[in-house]
């Protein structure tokens, strides 16, 4: 008993946690029903379960109250042909008295002590007022006990065991509290014995078509006293066991489970949708075009600084492949930094949005909804963020590789025999011109003279230098491309894990703690 007790606290402490999680996530209506709940079972849990509190429940005329007399064995509840005759609840206490507290909590100020030392020992026996009353005070009085008490006995007549008032407006209500019911088909006495049976049998299928899968039906007849003893048998059983306030917590929570709805495993993170949203958030953020520009910025500035040098000027003609990042953007130390390019709002929306889709499973709408609306949340921040990723990753990209300044340098020594080559000839042609002597002004080497050696060797020397420059440029250029392109996604990745994936993770925790929680308040594990 203790460690079902404990069961019950445990589960009734979820619930707690389930009400006040799930706002704005499940049923507003269901949620505060769930309140409800917590409420009445961590008072019945306070005022423990050695009492068990059962009410009789029946419409006018149905005998009611002559069968809590019979249970009492004295005559308490007043019996008459006025109706109703029941104006308010009483209480009959059998064995010792029950805490203050527990009458309290009830609420039923009329009490009867029915004496210790019977087969009752332990119960609290309330005689509600009619359920059809005509007073509204009555059936208030009937629903807030309804609530509260451990088992219920529906007290039913020959007349209006089939009232729809009470099926539609009780009965098929409760149908997922049978284990905690009793139908006590009463005046007996007035039915001939030859139609028992078909009353009987009529009154279970109209209380199975109710939901009730097994009716616990007891014939019983306060006057001539048919079915008492079986009843008080009935009700010994519950009270010896000392378990109708659990069965009816029980019940009280696998039935909020049901209203709150059933709660769908969330799937884990998928490998594939987390590599799509970073691809979807590079796409946005225009990491390939970067990666081309950044290649040909390499190219255009090697052949800048590596190229023959009489043939740069032509570059000028060309638009430097980095400006479509940032202006006059370029390699080398001291160069201004490249700035990436606006990101593509719409892409990016996309990307969250398809990444959002693929986590949210088989939850229900609210929550699908509840996760992107999480997942979207920063999205327009993220924008800046992506771009300065972009930025940082091709700043990193355009650092000048220092054979640059070498194969530079040996250009223009190759310029400069060249030029020297061609102002000797030049020099040479004046005075031949002149009519100068030039012997000796000329040496040979191989029989081709140094200057004219000077001349074509620095001319095809460098152009052979810059075409083996741009040979291996390219080579660099591809690599500085994959390595720019590599640096952006994993920066994309780790914004992408800290501003969408981790909200995201922590909405799906969410998810699986009140999964779980209304598991265990339904009972299950």
């Amino acid at each position: 008993m203790t460690a079902r007790r404990g069961r019950i606290g445990e589960r009734v402490a979820a619930l707690e946690r389930v009400a006040a999680q799930g706002t704005g996530l499940l049923s507003a209506a269901a949620l505060m029903r769930a309140e409800d709940v917590v409420g009445h079972a961590s008072s019945r849990l306070r005022h423990g379960t050695d009492h068990t509190v059962v009410a009789l429940a029946g419409a006018t005329g149905s005998g009611k109250s002559s069968l809590f007399n019979a249970l009492v064995g004295e005559p308490v509840a007043a019996v008459g042909v006025r109706r109703p005759t029941t104006e308010r609840a009483r209480a009959a206490v059998f064995g010792d008295a029950p805490p203050a507290e527990l009458l309290g909590w009830l609420g039923v100020r009329d009490r009867h002590g029915a004496g210790a030392g019977t087969d009752l020992d332990g119960l609290v026996l309330v005689d509600l007022p009619d359920h059809d009353s005509v007073v509204t005070a009555h059936r208030i009085e009937v629903d807030r006990l309804i609530e509260l008490v451990d088992l219920m006995v529906w007290v039913l007549d020959p007349q209006k065991y089939a009232d729809e008032a009470l099926h539609a407006g009780y009965l098929r209500t409760l149908s997922r509290y049978g284990e905690v019911m009793l139908f006590a088909l009463n005046q007996s006495d007035l039915v001939p014995a030859g139609q028992r049976p078909q009353w009987v049998a009529h009154a279970e299928s109209i209380l199975r078509e109710d939901g009730i899968e097994s009716p616990a039906v007891i014939v019983t007849s306060a006057t001539t006293g048919e079915g008492v003893d079986v009843l008080r048998t009935a009700l010994r059983e519950r009270i010896a066991a000392r378990d109708a306030a659990l069965d009816r917590l029980d019940a009280d929570l696998r039935t909020i489970a049901d209203d709150l709805g059933p709660v769908a495993k969330v799937p884990g993170e998928d490998r594939r949708a987390r590599r799509d949203l970073a691809a979807g958030l590079a796409e946005a953020a225009g990491a390939a075009a970067v990666g081309e520009a950044v290649a040909g910025g390499y190219r255009h500035d090697a052949v800048r600084r590596t190229g023959w040098p009489f043939a740069r000027w032509l570059l000028r003609f060309r638009r430097h492949p980095l400006r479509a990042l940032r202006p006059r953007a370029t390699f080398g130390v001291g160069a201004p930094p490249a700035t990436a390019g606006p990101v593509d709002p719409a892409r990016l929306r996309l990307a969250v949005k398809e990444y959002a889709d693929a986590r949210t499973g088989a939850v229900p709408p609210v929550w699908a909804r509840r996760m992107r609306e999480v997942a979207v949340a920063e999205t327009d921040s993220l924008a800046p963020e992506l771009s300065g990723a972009v930025t940082e990753a091709a700043r990193r990209a355009v650092a000048a590789p220092r054979w640059w300044d070498a194969a530079g340098r040996l250009q223009w020594g190759l310029a400069a025999a060249a030029v020297a080559g061609a102002a000797w000839l030049a020099g040479l042609a004046v005075l031949g011109y002149l009519r100068v002597p030039t012997d000796g002004l000329a040496p040979e080497i191989g029989g081709w003279p140094i200057p004219t050696l000077l001349l074509l060797g620095g001319a095809v020397a460098g152009i052979a230098a810059a075409w083996l420059a741009r040979l291996v440029a390219g080579i660099g250029a591809r690599r500085r491309q994959r390595r720019a392109v590599g640096d952006i996604a994993d920066r994309v990745d780790d914004i992408a894990a800290s501003r969408i994936v981790a909200p995201v993770d922590a909405e799906v925790a969410r998810w699986e703690e009140l999964r779980r929680d209304l598991t265990l308040v339904a009972g299950t594990r």
